[in-house]
This record gives C-alpha cells, structure tokens and sequence, in this order.
C-alpha cells in the first residue's frame, strides 16, 4: 500500500479493535480453559491499548467488535462445527471487553456471529457514513477474526492496515505455534491486502506522543 502515511490522516481512517474479551483474553476465560494458550494475546494488550490512547487524542475513530455466541443467531454450519455455545454468551463476563480496552460511551460496539466483522453488520454502513477510508485492525486472530476483518474490508474498498504488535493468535500448541499462525495471517496480508506496521508507525502517523 503506497502512500501509508496519507492513508493514515486522522480524518479518514479508523482504529478497529476486534474481538478484546474476556473469553478470549483472560486466563480464566473460556478459551483458556479448554486449553488454548492466551498468553500472546495478553501479551499485546499494552500496544493495543496505546494504540487506543492515541487514537482518541488525535480524534481517529474507534470501532470495538464483540463476538456474540447465540444459537439464536449464530449460522448452522457454525453451530455445527462448535456445537452448542459455551463462549462469550451474551450479558455474561466472558463476553464483555477486558477492563483495560473498555470502550468508551462515544465509540462504536459492532456485535457479530462470526469471525470477520463485516458479515452479517452494519459495519460497512458505519465507516463509510464518517468518511473513513482506512481500517486499522487490532486484536485477536490476524489468522482467523482480525484476518477475516482485514480481508472483508479490502474486499469493501478499504485500505487496511494490521499492526503487528498489537495482534495476536491463540492455539492449544502453544507459544511457538501461535507465532506461527500470526507469521501467517501478517504474510497473507502484506503479499496481497495491504501494509503490516508497527504501533509506533501508526502513532507517528497520528503524531501522537509515544
């Protein structure tokens, strides 16, 4: 993607933060509990929570996407493959934000029934009535939910962008296979979506102190 900096003015991007819940993040979440190790995910916590300082002082918006596991809503072929849900079930602490990416009153809440956060919402709609060009895209799976995020989104028309230290992956393999997996998902997007940058890269565009 030419010309990152331009398309990262305040104006016209937005900071995404996918799926920071508890299920997902905590080590007494639910994911941790049927074995998947979360210690990369809490691990970027920090940069993603920088990336949110700065994206509120220099007026970037910001978008919090929430997993919601409802058999009510949730496709067949999901509830096929995960059978009934037990993860970040709606109204229960799993499935709210961890207390240090709580959004706040004035930023958006994109609740979704799978993995990318454009299917099946309004979040399309959302972006496009601010003006915003440009999806930052923090959080959990650059494999999987942050991945799918980043590929409907270019398929959308928006430049993405995914910040390496602030995303990360969970597997019941451990550490150097959730390495792995994220080695995975930044490839698939800096060879064919858009451009994989660092917290301070994005921070310096937004010329944000650091």
């Amino acid at each position: 993607m030419n010309g990152s900096v331009e398309r990262l003015h305040p104006a016209s991007c937005a900071l995404l933060v996918v799926d920071m819940q508890n299920d997902f993040v905590s080590p007494h979440g639910a994911m941790a509990g049927f074995g998947f190790d979360v210690r990369d995910i809490q691990a970027a916590v920090p940069a993603i929570a920088r990336l949110l300082r700065g994206a509120r002082e220099a007026g970037v918006r910001v978008f919090h996407t929430r997993m919601v596991n409802d058999l009510r809503l949730n496709a067949s072929s999901w509830t096929a493959f995960w059978g009934t849900p037990t993860v970040t079930l709606p109204g229960t602490w799993g499935a709210a934000f961890i207390d240090d990416l709580a959004p706040r009153e004035d930023e958006v809440v994109v609740d979704k029934v799978g993995y990318g956060a454009f299917d099946g919402t309004s979040l399309d709609v959302a972006l496009r009535a601010v003006g915003v060009e440009t999806a930052v895209v923090v959080g959990t799976g650059p494999n999987i939910c942050s991945g799918d995020t980043l590929h409907g989104a270019f398929a959308r028309g928006f430049h993405v962008v995914a910040v390496s230290d602030a995303l990360a992956s969970f597997s019941r393999l451990g550490p150097a296979q959730n390495a792995k997996l994220k080695d995975v998902g930044l490839y698939v997007i800096a060879n064919h979506y858009g451009r994989v940058l660092t917290s301070d890269d994005v921070l310096r565009a937004w010329k944000v102190p650091m």
